[in-house]
C-alpha cells in the first residue's frame, strides 16, 4: 500500500511538472510579440558622414536646393535655342563644366558645350556633337533628335523636397545623397553597445589544443560573425560556470547583453539567475522552438539580455528568429519577418516536431531555379553542419515543409 501512494504521488508530482513546463512555454510569435513590445529604439547621435554607412537616420533629409541647380547638358555638342529650326549656326564660344555662362545666347547662334555645363540665356536645345558638322566658325546640322538633350533645373529635386525618409538605412547610394545636399552630419540612430559573455567551465579559446573533457570556444565566433553582418560588434569575454563570475562581467553600462549558454536550469546554469540578481525582469525562459527551446529575454530599464542556449545550432537560429529583432528595433530598421515557398531538392530528409523548427539549408540556383536543400543536422551542437547554411526551414505541424525564412 505505502508502495502504491508513493508512486501515485509520483505520478502527481510527474503530471504538476509537465502541465507546468507546457504553461511556462510560448509561442515563437508571442516571443517575437513581446520583444517587439519591450524593446525600443536607442537614443540618436550626430556623426561623420563618412563613418554613417550601416546607421539608420534618425531624421528626415530635405533638399537644400534644386537639382540641378540650372538648366544643363545631358550631352557634349552645342547648345543652341530651343525654337530653333535644322540649318546652320554660327559659333559664339564655349561653355565648359563648372563655368557660369556670361553672355546671352542669339537666334542663329550656337555655343560648344559639354555634359553638366549650365546652358546659357536663351539656350534651350542641345545638338549632339556626332550629329553636327563644323567648318570654321559655321555649324551644320540636317535633323533634330527628338530629346532635346536637357536637364531641367529642379528635374531631380527642388528645394525643400523630402528626399530621405527617418529610418532609413545608410548604404552606398545614401551617403552620395546625403552628400550632394550637403548633410556632412546626419542624425542617425546609435549603435547599440554590446557586451557577450561565452559560458562554461568546459571552454578553452580557439587557438588552444581541448583535453579530453574540454571543447573549443565557437560561439564568440559565431555571435561576432552574426553581429557583423549587421555591421555590429560586441566586447566577448570568456566566463566559467560561476554565479559571481558572471554577474561581475555581466554589470556594464552595455545596451545589449547575450549570454552563451547558462540557459538551462542545471546546477552550473546560472544566466537567469544572474540576470534576477541584477534586478532583470526575466519576459520568457522558454519557446515552443527547435533548436533553441530554452531561450531566455529580460529587461532592466533599457538594457536587453538574452541568454542562449550553447550549443551553435541553437545559437544560430535564436539569432535569426529573436535575437535579430531586437537588434532591428534597437538600430532603428523596420524588422524583416517574410517567408517564401521554395522546391526542396536533395539533402537531408526532414522531421517534423509538436516544436516549431528553424531547419539549417542553403539555398542556391539550379538551371534557373532557386531551390533549397536541407543541410545535415544530427545534433544542435553540430558545428558542422552549419557550413554553408544561409537560411532556415520553417517546420510546423502545418508546414508544407518548404518554408524559408
Amino acid at each position: 500500500m505505502c508502495v502504491q501512494r508513493r508512486l501515485f504521488r509520483g505520478l502527481l508530482v510527474w503530471w504538476y511538472s509537465q502541465i507546468v513546463e507546457i504553461c511556462s512555454v510560448i509561442s515563437l510569435t508571442d516571443a517575437r510579440e513581446c520583444i517587439a513590445t519591450q524593446v525600443h529604439s536607442l537614443s540618436s547621435a550626430t556623426i561623420s558622414l563618412s563613418q554613417a554607412s550601416g546607421f539608420v537616420l534618425a531624421e528626415d533629409i530635405f533638399s537644400d536646393a534644386d537639382y540641378p541647380s540650372a538648366d544643363c547638358s545631358m550631352m557634349d555638342g552645342y547648345v543652341i535655342g530651343k525654337n530653333e529650326v535644322p540649318g546652320t549656326f554660327t559659333f559664339a564660344g564655349e561653355i565648359a563644366s563648372g563655368v557660369a555662362p556670361d553672355r546671352f545666347l542669339e537666334s542663329g547662334e550656337a555655343m560648344r558645350i559639354f555634359t553638366g555645363a549650365l546652358l546659357p540665356s536663351g539656350g534651350g536645345r542641345v545638338l549632339m556633337q556626332e550629329d553636327c558638322f563644323r567648318e570654321k566658325d559655321i555649324i551644320s546640322v540636317e535633323t533634330f533628335s527628338k530629346s532635346l538633350y536637357v536637364r531641367p533645373k529642379g528635374s531631380e529635386a527642388k528645394i525643400n523636397d523630402l528626399i530621405l525618409l527617418a529610418g532609413t538605412r545608410i548604404g552606398a547610394s545614401e551617403m552620395a545623397i546625403l552628400a550632394q545636399t550637403g548633410c556632412v552630419y546626419p542624425k542617425v540612430i546609435r549603435k547599440p553597445i554590446i557586451r557577450h559573455l561565452a559560458s562554461g567551465d568546459e571552454l578553452v579559446a580557439p587557438g588552444e589544443k581541448p583535453e579530453l573533457e574540454q571543447i573549443r570556444d565557437t560561439n564568440t565566433s559565431l555571435i561576432a560573425g552574426l553581429l557583423g553582418s549587421m555591421g555590429l560588434g560586441a566586447e566577448s569575454s570568456q566566463v566559467a560556470d560561476d554565479f559571481s563570475a558572471m554577474k561581475r562581467l555581466a554589470e556594464g553600462n552595455w545596451d545589449l547583453l547575450l549570454i552563451s549558454g547558462g540557459a538551462s536550469v542545471g546546477d552550473h546554469d546560472h544566466g537567469a539567475s544572474t540576470l534576477e540578481s541584477m534586478g532583470f525582469v526575466i519576459h520568457f525562459d522558454k519557446i515552443n522552438l527547435r533548436p533553441g527551446k530554452p531561450l531566455t529575454f529580460a529587461t532592466r530599464d533599457n538594457q536587453i539580455a538574452f541568454v542562449i542556449p550553447g550549443n551553435p545550432v541553437s545559437h544560430f537560429v535564436c539569432f535569426h528568429v529573436a535575437i535579430r529583432l531586437a537588434i532591428e528595433l534597437m538600430t532603428g530598421i523596420t524588422p524583416s519577418w517574410q517567408f517564401i515557398d521554395l522546391e526542396i531538392v536533395g539533402g537531408e530528409p526532414l522531421r517534423s516536431d509538436p516544436r516549431e523548427t528553424f531547419w539549417p539549408a542553403e539555398v542556391s540556383y539550379n538551371a534557373g531555379r532557386i531551390i533549397v536543400t536541407p543541410k545535415r543536422w544530427s545534433t544542435s551542437g553540430d558545428t558542422f553542419s552549419l557550413a554553408g547554411t544561409n537560411a532556415l526551414l520553417r517546420i510546423d505541424k502545418s508546414s508544407k515543409l518548404n518554408e524559408i525564412a
